[in-house]
């Protein structure tokens, strides 16, 4: 607690000197709502900050805040915008409700896809010139207006349906299933498969998990870790990617105007260098987590490809539907998720991931 004073202390004189553009102008508050045993707190933000303050020889630094001890997660965009903090590491762009309403495009299910692949595709759509709506390109329609500037997290592996107890063979066995779903993206496949969506952040799914609230969840393998789940979660459905869950670092653009075009070119070449580490990062993990998982703990990690050819077509059915949901709910709501998804398609698929049947004809509409 005392510790926690003092960093808040040190953090409003930092916010103080940036303002007034003294001495300390170069130190900056950067800030999680997620804990240190997460991948994008321990092989993101931490790394990140490192580099830039060597990079930098010393003329950036950081105070550092973990946890939600001064953001929570959700409230990051809010935090930017007012100047409690500078840097949000990351900007969980899915917990906004409405605010970020293209960016859970990567949670779209595909197959064959890796967090390097898809951290790549979601850059290259960031940097995409390529107009939407309104002449607005994807960086201009979900960044640009918002005060902020955002690079590319590591994306997550790929998002699995794991289960505590219960072996899924048949698609009967999901119908009415309570599954955890992270997003409204997760929500819509979970409806598609006939399971119950029961929506919350993964900080609370052990105890759910444990209480028998939830039977499992729809979450990335290298995840388990970050919320112990490794001891309880014992058979996944892989092979199949319930979308991958990317989001941003981000920073105020009071920030951004603080730093000089040296800065900002080491800024922009470190963000991007550490997204694309972090994503191997997460890649790795699944192996490692899966090793353990059947050796410790008698998991079970079932391709989807093994499984019956009933069970097979209705993943695939529910994960083509959750496309066509997804965009039309988005659109209804006017935002262009039709060219969205089409671009980000093309992206992914030139990466080496494949659509679910069906998908591609209609994008091609």
């Amino acid at each position: 607690m005392f510790a926690y004073a003092r960093r808040l202390l040190a953090a409003t004189a930092v916010f103080g000197a940036v303002l007034t553009g003294t001495a300390g102008a170069a130190e900056f508050i950067i800030s999680t709502g997620l804990g240190k045993p997460h991948l994008w707190v321990g092989s993101h933000m931490d790394p990140f900050a490192d580099a830039i303050e060597q990079g930098s020889n010393g003329e950036i630094t950081f105070t550092r805040f973990y946890a939600g001890e001064l953001t929570a997660v959700g409230r990051e965009l809010d935090s930017l915008n007012s100047g409690t903090i500078h840097v949000a590491a990351p900007l969980l762009a899915p917990y906004h409700e409405g605010r970020f309403p293209l960016s859970d495009v990567t949670q779209l299910p595909t197959y064959g896809t890796d967090s390097p692949m898809v951290t790549r595709a979601f850059q290259k759509l960031l940097d995409s010139d390529v107009e939407l709506k309104d002449g607005k390109t994807f960086y201009q329609y979900e960044i640009a207006d918002k005060g902020i500037r955002a690079w590319a997290l590591g994306a997550t592996a790929p998002y699995s349906i794991s289960t505590v107890k219960k072996v899924l063979k048949e698609p009967a066995d999901l119908h009415g299933l309570p599954l955890r779903a992270g997003s409204a993206l997760h929500t819509i496949v979970l409806e598609k498969l006939g399971a119950t969506p029961v929506t919350m952040p993964g900080s609370q799914a052990f105890e759910a998990a444990s209480r028998g609230t939830i039977e499992g969840l729809i979450i990335a393998i290298s995840d388990w870790p970050s919320y112990s789940l490794q001891q309880l979660l014992r058979h996944s459905i892989v092979d199949v990617s319930i979308g991958h869950w990317e989001s941003y670092l981000a920073v105020s653009n009071e920030m951004w105007d603080q730093l000089s075009d040296e800065q900002k070119k080491l800024w922009d070449e470190t963000a991007r260098a550490i997204g694309t580490k972090n994503a191997e990062q997460w890649e790795a993990r699944v192996g490692t987590v899966k090793e353990e998982s059947i050796s410790k703990d008698g998991g079970s990690f079932v391709s989807i490809n093994d499984l019956s050819p009933a069970m097979k077509a209705h993943i695939d059915k529910a994960a083509a539907d959750t496309w066509v949901a997804w965009i039309e709910k988005t659109e209804a709501n006017g935002h262009p998720a039709r060219a969205t998804a089409k671009l980000y398609a093309e992206l992914i698929q030139a990466e080496g991931g494949k659509l679910p049947s069906g998908v591609a004809e209609y994008l091609a509409k």
